[in-house]
């Protein structure tokens, strides 16, 4: 049974943050409402750049950037903000780190069978074989399993994604990071960051700001901890070589006017409180799921107790989704459709997904289910 929706102090100071939208947003999970001051600090780097050349606009921006760096860090486990890079995307970020990671053609990567698509055909292009982990009954990983693997063979990395991006399934990376000794974890937290607490202990992680962050599009991340960072052998080497080898992964080329967007966006999460954020959220998603439970013609794919915000619906027939969310979008309800490439080995059938922030209200639920029954 569900006890409504807690911290209404967030969603109150998350909805002034922001301009009015004529949506239901229910798209978190692929790009969040930046914040008006966000989008303001964007305009005024472009107006710097504008007057004072980019360079000389980048070299003011320092102070902005290294404070992004650092609130990232924190918010990642707590990671020095020297061992951040900053980039353009989660993709980006994910190819760049195995491009120098110190392994060879053959090594192995230990996945679930949730594992995000496009990284598991990344591995495959580095070269890297991906071998598949048992798991429950849920999708989580067997740990005693892992234990047990882990007495024989030795990959080159145990990856995570730390919250699916087509439903609700957190694996468990605490207990994994612990297990693996020092074998390295890395964590994707695209969706994890913002949702969850990412566990210290974690070899590398990486995502984008324009999720659960709700920063701008455009600038993802990278972070590698010692001694994996001193590891790293860029693909290729940066023009002006930064002591820290994790920072000579960033382009030379970059988006420095989200960074310093990022760094407002950040400065105002870290306001409210991320520990609140991630309770409301895991509070929407559990009502949201309950209150569609039993909406006819449509399944949940996840417990209604599953972690975090994202609610995966399979309908019973064979419905085409595509059409359905171009007709959501036409009668104002943003949703995504999970097509089988997200998550190859674990989702069988598109589904539905639905990923509201903490401004969502529970009295937002009778519409959801008319606009899904009609």
């Amino acid at each position: 049974m569900t006890t409504g929706l807690p911290h209404d102090s967030v969603r109150a100071a998350w909805t002034a943050l922001r301009t009015e939208t004529p949506l239901l947003h229910l798209d978190t999970a692929a790009c969040g409402r930046t914040t008006v001051a966000t989008w303001a600090a964007i305009a005024r780097h472009l107006e710097l750049e504008a007057e004072l050349g980019g360079y000389v606009a980048e070299a003011e921006a320092d102070g902005a950037v290294t404070e992004a760096r650092q609130r990232l860090g924190e918010l990642l486990g707590g990671f020095d903000q020297d061992e951040v890079a900053l980039l353009d995307s989660s993709s980006t970020a994910v190819t760049q780190l195995l491009a120098a990671w110190p392994c060879e053609a053959g090594d192995e990567v230990w996945i679930a069978p949730s594992e995000w698509g496009p990284n598991i055909e990344a591995f495959r292009y580095r070269g890297l074989e991906p071998v598949v982990l048992d798991v429950d009954g849920s999708g989580l990983i067997d740990l005693e399993a892992l234990r047990r693997r882990l007495l024989t063979k030795r990959p080159a990395m145990v990856h995570l994604t730390g919250l699916t991006a087509h439903r609700a399934l957190a694996q468990p990376a605490r207990e994994i990071v612990e297990i693996a000794g020092d074998v390295p974890v890395v964590i994707d937290t695209a969706q994890a960051l913002g949702q969850i607490e990412i566990p210290a202990g974690v070899a590398a992680v990486y995502g984008t700001s324009r999720k659960w962050l709700c920063g701008p599009r455009g600038v993802g991340y990278l972070a590698v901890r010692e001694p994996w960072q001193g590891r790293l052998v860029p693909r290729v080497p940066a023009l002006a070589q930064h002591e820290r080898p994790v920072r000579n992964l960033e382009s030379h080329e970059a988006y420095v006017a989200g960074r310093v967007g990022l760094a407002t966006t950040l400065r105002e999460y870290v306001g409210i409180g991320p520990a609140l954020i991630r309770e409301r959220l895991a509070a929407v998603g559990r009502e949201l799921r309950s209150g569609l439970a039993d909406l006819p013609g449509w399944s949940l794919r996840d417990p209604i107790d599953a972690p975090g915000a994202i609610v995966a619906l399979v309908p019973d027939t064979d419905l085409n989704l595509f059409r359905l969310r171009a007709d959501l979008l036409d009668r104002k309800m943003l949703t995504t459709v999970s097509a089988p490439a997200r998550a190859p080995l674990d989702i069988t059938r598109p589904m539905l997904r639905l990923s509201p922030h903490v401004d969502f209200e529970i009295g937002e639920i009778p519409r959801i289910r008319a606009l899904l029954a009609a």
